[in-house]
């Protein structure tokens, strides 16, 4: 009797397990903390990442990419991250001042463009080289603006980005994503602000 309610128990949670499917994409929460802060909620229909030799690159945008290559994007935004190191649970102390992230965020409004960089952590689910997905529960995050077109208005800096997101890999996909977003914030700003790979 206890052998079958424990393996029907064990049945149901397998069940369930099986049940939860991955999603691509997510959001991020921007907060600024300034005087005149917002608050910015992205949403992002879907993620796609690329294992390189140093970090993994994982790149988000609510942007078409022909938008982006063709430059004529004018509202969305662009979420580039570098995973440099991952933490494993139960093992990697974990501080406030934690950083496995670093971060670029691009915020396009009415055609002008905000450029923000920072860094923070996040907890990573797959990602490693025998997996086609991989998850980010980016729990504290802090950027600033470093860069903008002259009509662009910031209402975040210095900011906070929290989070939930997933990717699948595309290393082609998120290679040529990066590489047209890093040539539209160029052209934007009429200089390199980073080159892509």
């Amino acid at each position: 009797m206890f052998r079958s309610a424990s393996t029907a128990v064990a049945a149901a949670l397998l069940l369930a397990s099986a049940g939860c499917s991955f999603t691509p994409g997510g959001s991020v929460e921007t907060v600024g903390s300034g005087d005149t802060a917002v608050r910015l909620v992205s949403e992002f229909a879907n993620g796609t990442y690329s294992i390189e030799s140093a970090q993994t690159t994982v790149v988000f945008s609510d942007i078409p990419y022909e938008e982006l290559a063709k430059g004529t994007a004018t509202d969305g935004r662009f979420l580039h991250i570098e995973i440099l190191w991952r933490p494993r649970p139960g093992r990697t102390p974990i501080e406030a001042s934690s950083t496995n992230l670093s971060i670029r965020f691009v915020v396009v409004s009415h055609g002008e463009v905000g450029v923000y960089v920072g860094g923070g952590f996040a907890w990573i689910t797959g990602g490693k080289p025998a997996d086609t997905e991989l998850e980010l529960e980016i729990t504290g995050a802090s950027v600033s603006l470093v860069d903008k077109t002259p009509g662009f208005v910031d209402l975040l800096s210095p900011a906070t980005l929290v989070g939930e997101l997933g990717a699948q890999k595309n290393a082609e996909n998120a290679r040529a994503t990066r590489r047209a977003a890093s040539q539209f914030v160029t052209n934007k700003l009429g200089h390199v602000r980073w080159v892509g790979r």
